[in-house]
């Protein structure tokens, strides 16, 4: 026991945390997850409750994005611990159960004083990046100088996310008869924000980085861009919407399409609700085959590659201190 907590010892002190936006596991959750969400004094209304409440039913009850998360960082450890013996990863939600602030209390209780912070939202924006970032800091000016953590910056275009997204692809042309496969219209899907949230901001810059290295990486011709999960009141939100694509794409004679939801990297409201129920009905409704990759989740091509980009950060503060 004493050789196995030596070999343990340069890494102990060394945590990660994945950092997700989080989601209400139950319905029962749903209203005290909107309030987290909503902005400080906007009250949250009945009918809001009520609509969230549907569409979590519609998908089992409840958001799986805790425990999916969960699963990634148990992966992400099992894989890390054959390089970093004792590194431990952790899980910080935004707006809700663990919260961020309540994880890099246990990481500090836990003896860890370096960490590196992974946002599980591949590309940048002030809207979610920037919230997470801003939640930790405020955290941390709270613990002191208890633990130090420093961001993985960018991961959009790492090939090894690259590569994840694109055997999940090739896994999805399959679905389609080989001889129209090379026909099969892609569309990449994103989160829509105001547009006002990403003047001067890399979001939209990244989305197109990232859906340009697959497309010369799986080589697929036929490809579209839309925004999905926009929100209501008066401000103009990315587009274009993923309803108008569908119905741009039904004009012009497609007839496979393929739904890639590569601004997310695990299955949530947004995947299992927008995408694979109202997505999936406008489709079938202008008579296209719709068919949707899996999230990219805890599979080993993900998981491989989050590995990879968290090892050489890693390094990197080692090499530092």
């Amino acid at each position: 026991m004493a050789d196995n907590a030596q070999n343990k010892a340069p890494y102990s002190s060394f945590g990660v945390i994945l950092l997700a936006f989080g989601g209400p596991n139950c319905l029962y959750c749903i209203k005290p997850f909107l309030k987290s969400v909503m902005p400080p004094g906007r009250p949250v209304t009945k009918e809001q409750v009520e609509n969230a409440v549907r569409r979590y039913r519609l998908i089992g009850g409840g958001s799986p994005l805790l425990a999916i998360t969960q699963k990634q960082a148990a992966a992400l450890n099992e894989k890390l611990a054959e390089k970093f013996n004792g590194l431990r990863v952790y899980v910080g939600m935004r707006h809700w159960h663990p919260f961020i602030k309540d994880t890099l209390e246990d990481m500090v209780n836990d003896g860890i004083s370096k960490a590196v912070a992974v946002s599980m939202a591949p590309h940048n924006s002030k809207a979610s990046t920037g919230g997470y970032k801003a939640a930790v800091n405020k955290a941390l000016d709270e613990l002191g100088d208890s633990i130090k953590v420093e961001f993985v910056k960018s991961w959009h275009n790492n090939p090894y996310f690259i590569e994840a997204v694109s055997t999940k692809i090739r896994d999805g042309l399959s679905q389609f008869p080989e001889e129209r496969r090379r026909d099969v219209h892609i569309i990449f899907s994103a989160h829509s924000l105001p547009e006002i949230m990403v003047q001067n901001d890399p979001y939209v810059e990244e989305i197109n980085e990232t859906i340009q290295a697959v497309i010369d990486n799986v080589g697929q011709k036929n490809w579209s861009l839309a925004y999905q999960s926009k929100g209501g009141g008066k401000l103009k939100w990315l587009g274009p919407e993923a309803d108008a694509v569908l119905e741009e794409l039904s004009r012009n004679g497609a007839k496979d399409i393929l739904f890639v939801p590569v601004g997310f990297v695990s299955d949530h409201v947004e995947t299992l609700y927008d995408i694979d129920i109202l997505c999936k009905d406008k489709a079938q409704g202008l008579g296209l085959n719709f068919k949707r990759t899996e999230s990219l989740n805890d599979s080993k091509e993900f998981i491989d590659g989050l590995c990879k980009v968290v090892s050489e950060h890693i390094e990197k503060m080692m090499g530092e201190n």
